[in-house]
Protein backbone atom coordinates (compact mmCIF):
# COMPACT_ATOMS: atom_id res chain seq x y z
CA UNK A 1 0.00 0.00 0.00
CA UNK A 2 1.48 3.36 -1.05
CA UNK A 3 2.06 6.04 1.57
CA UNK A 4 -0.73 8.43 0.49
CA UNK A 5 -3.36 5.70 0.73
CA UNK A 6 -1.93 4.45 4.02
CA UNK A 7 -2.03 7.92 5.57
CA UNK A 8 -5.56 8.64 4.35
CA UNK A 9 -6.82 5.26 5.50
CA UNK A 10 -5.28 5.73 8.94
CA UNK A 11 -6.85 9.16 9.31
CA UNK A 12 -10.28 7.82 8.34
CA UNK A 13 -9.96 4.91 10.77
CA UNK A 14 -9.18 7.36 13.55
CA UNK A 15 -12.19 9.48 12.58
CA UNK A 16 -14.42 6.39 12.61
CA UNK A 17 -13.06 5.35 16.01
CA UNK A 18 -13.95 8.79 17.41
CA UNK A 19 -17.61 8.55 16.39
CA UNK A 20 -20.39 7.82 18.86
CA UNK A 21 -23.13 5.31 18.11
CA UNK A 22 -21.23 3.14 15.65
CA UNK A 23 -23.48 0.15 14.97
CA UNK A 24 -24.24 -2.61 12.51
CA UNK A 25 -26.33 -0.25 10.37
CA UNK A 26 -23.38 2.09 9.87
CA UNK A 27 -21.16 -0.86 8.97
CA UNK A 28 -23.66 -1.96 6.31
CA UNK A 29 -23.82 1.55 4.87
CA UNK A 30 -20.04 1.78 4.69
CA UNK A 31 -20.07 -1.51 2.78
CA UNK A 32 -22.77 -0.12 0.47
CA UNK A 33 -20.54 2.88 -0.26
CA UNK A 34 -17.58 0.58 -0.93
CA UNK A 35 -19.66 -1.51 -3.34
CA UNK A 36 -20.95 1.56 -5.19
CA UNK A 37 -17.40 2.87 -5.57
CA UNK A 38 -16.20 -0.52 -6.81
CA UNK A 39 -18.94 -0.62 -9.44
CA UNK A 40 -18.54 2.94 -10.72
CA UNK A 41 -15.18 3.97 -12.12
CA UNK A 42 -16.62 7.41 -12.90
CA UNK A 43 -17.64 8.01 -9.30
CA UNK A 44 -14.28 6.77 -8.01
CA UNK A 45 -12.42 9.05 -10.38
CA UNK A 46 -14.46 12.10 -9.43
CA UNK A 47 -14.16 11.62 -5.68
CA UNK A 48 -10.44 10.82 -5.74
CA UNK A 49 -9.48 13.58 -8.21
CA UNK A 50 -7.35 16.12 -6.28
CA UNK A 51 -8.01 18.77 -8.94
CA UNK A 52 -11.81 18.57 -8.69
CA UNK A 53 -13.62 21.16 -6.56
CA UNK A 54 -14.57 19.86 -3.12
CA UNK A 55 -18.02 21.45 -3.34
CA UNK A 56 -18.72 19.47 -6.50
CA UNK A 57 -17.58 16.25 -4.86
CA UNK A 58 -19.82 16.79 -1.85
CA UNK A 59 -22.78 17.61 -4.09
CA UNK A 60 -22.24 14.31 -5.94
CA UNK A 61 -22.04 12.43 -2.63
CA UNK A 62 -25.33 13.94 -1.46
CA UNK A 63 -26.96 13.03 -4.78
CA UNK A 64 -25.74 9.42 -4.90
CA UNK A 65 -25.85 8.61 -1.19
CA UNK A 66 -28.69 10.88 -0.09
CA UNK A 67 -30.38 8.15 1.95
CA UNK A 68 -27.21 7.08 3.75
CA UNK A 69 -26.54 7.81 7.40
CA UNK A 70 -25.00 11.22 8.04
CA UNK A 71 -21.94 9.58 9.63
CA UNK A 72 -21.30 7.47 6.52
CA UNK A 73 -21.65 10.44 4.18
CA UNK A 74 -19.41 12.59 6.37
CA UNK A 75 -16.70 9.94 6.24
CA UNK A 76 -16.96 9.83 2.45
CA UNK A 77 -16.84 13.63 2.18
CA UNK A 78 -13.74 13.63 4.39
CA UNK A 79 -12.18 10.90 2.23
CA UNK A 80 -12.92 12.83 -0.97
CA UNK A 81 -10.66 15.63 0.25
CA UNK A 82 -7.78 13.21 0.84
CA UNK A 83 -5.22 11.72 -1.52
CA UNK A 84 -5.16 8.08 -2.59
CA UNK A 85 -2.49 6.37 -4.65
CA UNK A 86 -5.09 4.77 -6.95
CA UNK A 87 -8.80 5.37 -7.44
CA UNK A 88 -9.60 1.79 -6.41
CA UNK A 89 -8.00 2.47 -3.02
CA UNK A 90 -10.94 4.70 -2.12
CA UNK A 91 -13.34 1.76 -2.52
CA UNK A 92 -11.13 -0.68 -0.62
CA UNK A 93 -10.71 1.86 2.20
CA UNK A 94 -14.47 1.93 2.77
CA UNK A 95 -14.49 -1.85 2.83
CA UNK A 96 -11.88 -1.67 5.60
CA UNK A 97 -13.97 0.93 7.43
CA UNK A 98 -17.04 -1.30 7.19
CA UNK A 99 -15.17 -4.22 8.76
CA UNK A 100 -13.77 -1.94 11.44
CA UNK A 101 -17.20 -0.48 12.27
CA UNK A 102 -18.62 -3.97 12.54
CA UNK A 103 -15.75 -5.11 14.76
CA UNK A 104 -16.13 -2.09 17.04
CA UNK A 105 -19.72 -2.97 17.89
CA UNK A 106 -19.12 -6.70 18.28
CA UNK A 107 -19.35 -8.05 21.83
CA UNK A 108 -17.30 -11.16 21.03
CA UNK A 109 -14.48 -10.69 18.54
CA UNK A 110 -13.05 -14.14 19.27
CA UNK A 111 -16.34 -15.75 18.25
CA UNK A 112 -16.56 -13.55 15.15
CA UNK A 113 -13.04 -14.49 14.04
CA UNK A 114 -13.71 -18.16 14.71
CA UNK A 115 -16.91 -18.13 12.66
CA UNK A 116 -15.19 -16.34 9.77
CA UNK A 117 -12.39 -18.89 9.85
CA UNK A 118 -14.88 -21.77 9.80
CA UNK A 119 -16.69 -20.24 6.81
CA UNK A 120 -13.35 -19.70 5.10
CA UNK A 121 -12.48 -23.37 5.64
CA UNK A 122 -15.91 -24.50 4.43
CA UNK A 123 -15.65 -22.67 1.12
CA UNK A 124 -11.91 -23.20 0.71
CA UNK A 125 -12.20 -26.98 0.97
CA UNK A 126 -15.29 -27.32 -1.27
CA UNK A 127 -14.26 -26.57 -4.89
CA UNK A 128 -17.84 -26.41 -6.18
CA UNK A 129 -18.95 -24.02 -3.43
CA UNK A 130 -15.84 -21.86 -3.84
CA UNK A 131 -16.43 -21.65 -7.60
CA UNK A 132 -20.07 -20.70 -7.09
CA UNK A 133 -19.14 -17.94 -4.64
CA UNK A 134 -16.13 -16.64 -6.57
CA UNK A 135 -17.36 -16.86 -10.17
CA UNK A 136 -17.44 -13.56 -12.03
CA UNK A 137 -20.21 -14.92 -14.25
CA UNK A 138 -22.70 -15.25 -11.39
CA UNK A 139 -24.46 -12.14 -10.08
CA UNK A 140 -23.45 -10.80 -6.69
CA UNK A 141 -27.11 -10.93 -5.65
CA UNK A 142 -27.29 -14.64 -6.53
CA UNK A 143 -24.09 -15.35 -4.61
CA UNK A 144 -25.37 -13.39 -1.62
CA UNK A 145 -28.56 -15.47 -1.68
CA UNK A 146 -26.46 -18.65 -1.63
CA UNK A 147 -24.45 -17.34 1.32
CA UNK A 148 -27.67 -16.55 3.13
CA UNK A 149 -28.86 -20.13 2.76
CA UNK A 150 -25.53 -21.39 4.10
CA UNK A 151 -25.17 -19.16 7.15
CA UNK A 152 -28.55 -17.73 8.13
CA UNK A 153 -29.31 -18.68 11.73
CA UNK A 154 -26.03 -20.60 12.05
CA UNK A 155 -23.61 -17.76 12.80
CA UNK A 156 -23.79 -14.39 14.51
CA UNK A 157 -25.42 -11.48 12.70
CA UNK A 158 -22.03 -9.80 12.35
CA UNK A 159 -20.47 -12.88 10.73
CA UNK A 160 -23.44 -13.16 8.36
CA UNK A 161 -23.06 -9.51 7.31
CA UNK A 162 -19.38 -10.08 6.55
CA UNK A 163 -20.06 -13.30 4.63
CA UNK A 164 -22.71 -11.58 2.52
CA UNK A 165 -20.42 -8.60 1.88
CA UNK A 166 -17.55 -10.87 0.82
CA UNK A 167 -19.32 -11.80 -2.44
CA UNK A 168 -19.26 -8.13 -3.48
CA UNK A 169 -15.62 -7.56 -2.57
CA UNK A 170 -12.95 -7.19 -5.21
CA UNK A 171 -10.06 -7.26 -2.75
CA UNK A 172 -9.30 -10.83 -3.85
CA UNK A 173 -10.64 -13.20 -6.48
CA UNK A 174 -11.61 -16.01 -4.12
CA UNK A 175 -14.37 -15.81 -1.51
CA UNK A 176 -12.22 -17.65 1.06
CA UNK A 177 -9.41 -15.13 0.60
CA UNK A 178 -11.77 -12.23 1.24
CA UNK A 179 -12.94 -13.82 4.50
CA UNK A 180 -9.32 -14.36 5.51
CA UNK A 181 -8.57 -10.68 4.89
CA UNK A 182 -11.60 -9.64 6.94
CA UNK A 183 -10.27 -11.77 9.80
CA UNK A 184 -6.91 -10.01 9.60
CA UNK A 185 -8.54 -6.57 9.62
CA UNK A 186 -10.58 -7.55 12.69
CA UNK A 187 -7.42 -8.81 14.37
CA UNK A 188 -5.67 -5.55 13.55
CA UNK A 189 -8.56 -3.64 15.12
CA UNK A 190 -8.35 -5.81 18.22
CA UNK A 191 -4.64 -5.04 18.54
CA UNK A 192 -3.58 -8.59 17.89
CA UNK A 193 -2.64 -10.87 15.02
CA UNK A 194 -3.96 -14.18 13.78
CA UNK A 195 -1.76 -17.27 13.88
CA UNK A 196 -2.78 -19.78 11.22
CA UNK A 197 -1.67 -23.18 12.53
CA UNK A 198 -1.52 -26.46 10.61
CA UNK A 199 -0.99 -29.67 12.55
CA UNK A 200 -1.22 -33.38 11.82
CA UNK A 201 -3.57 -34.06 14.75
CA UNK A 202 -5.95 -31.91 16.75
CA UNK A 203 -4.37 -30.17 19.75
CA UNK A 204 -5.89 -30.44 23.21
CA UNK A 205 -6.55 -27.42 25.45
CA UNK A 206 -3.23 -27.76 27.27
CA UNK A 207 -1.23 -27.93 24.04
CA UNK A 208 -3.10 -24.93 22.62
CA UNK A 209 -2.38 -22.95 25.78
CA UNK A 210 1.35 -23.74 25.65
CA UNK A 211 1.54 -22.97 21.93
CA UNK A 212 -0.34 -19.71 22.42
CA UNK A 213 1.98 -18.68 25.24
CA UNK A 214 5.09 -19.52 23.18
CA UNK A 215 3.83 -17.54 20.19
CA UNK A 216 2.82 -14.59 22.38
CA UNK A 217 6.34 -14.52 23.80
CA UNK A 218 7.89 -14.77 20.33
CA UNK A 219 5.75 -12.00 18.81
CA UNK A 220 5.32 -9.83 21.89
CA UNK A 221 1.51 -9.91 21.83
CA UNK A 222 -1.45 -12.24 22.21
CA UNK A 223 -2.46 -14.07 19.04
CA UNK A 224 -5.77 -15.45 17.83
CA UNK A 225 -5.13 -19.15 17.08
CA UNK A 226 -6.84 -20.66 14.03
CA UNK A 227 -5.98 -24.36 13.91
CA UNK A 228 -6.34 -26.56 10.83
CA UNK A 229 -5.72 -30.31 10.90
CA UNK A 230 -3.77 -31.42 7.83
CA UNK A 231 -2.75 -35.08 7.61
CA UNK A 232 -0.06 -34.26 5.02
CA UNK A 233 1.90 -32.47 7.75
CA UNK A 234 2.87 -35.88 9.27
CA UNK A 235 3.97 -34.29 12.55
CA UNK A 236 5.05 -31.03 14.13
CA UNK A 237 3.39 -27.68 13.55
CA UNK A 238 3.30 -25.07 10.76
CA UNK A 239 2.52 -21.51 11.88
CA UNK A 240 1.93 -18.41 9.75
CA UNK A 241 1.57 -14.97 11.37
CA UNK A 242 1.07 -11.94 9.12
CA UNK A 243 2.99 -13.63 6.33
CA UNK A 244 5.83 -14.75 8.60
CA UNK A 245 6.19 -18.53 8.55
CA UNK A 246 7.43 -20.68 11.44
CA UNK A 247 7.67 -24.13 9.95
CA UNK A 248 8.63 -26.97 12.29
CA UNK A 249 6.86 -29.83 10.54
CA UNK A 250 8.41 -33.24 10.05
CA UNK A 251 7.57 -33.09 6.36
CA UNK A 252 9.49 -29.84 5.86
CA UNK A 253 12.50 -31.22 7.74
CA UNK A 254 12.49 -34.32 5.53
CA UNK A 255 12.27 -32.24 2.34
CA UNK A 256 15.08 -29.96 3.50
CA UNK A 257 17.24 -32.96 4.38
CA UNK A 258 16.67 -34.45 0.93
CA UNK A 259 17.60 -31.15 -0.72
CA UNK A 260 20.81 -30.96 1.29
CA UNK A 261 21.70 -34.55 0.44
CA UNK A 262 20.92 -33.98 -3.22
Amino acid sequence: MASSTRQSRQALQEKLDSLQGVDLTLAKQLFAIANSLQQSAQLRSLLSDPSAEQAGKEKAIDAVFGKSDAKAKDLLKTASAMRFSATRDLASTFEVLGVRALASQSKDLDQLQTQLFELQQLSGTDPELELALSSTRASAEGKESLVGKLVSGKVSEAAEVLARQAVYSRSFKRFAQVLEQYGLWIAEFAGESVAHIRVAKALDASQLQRLGAALAKAFGRELQLNVEVDEEIIGGVHVTVNGEVIDGTVLTKLINARLQLG
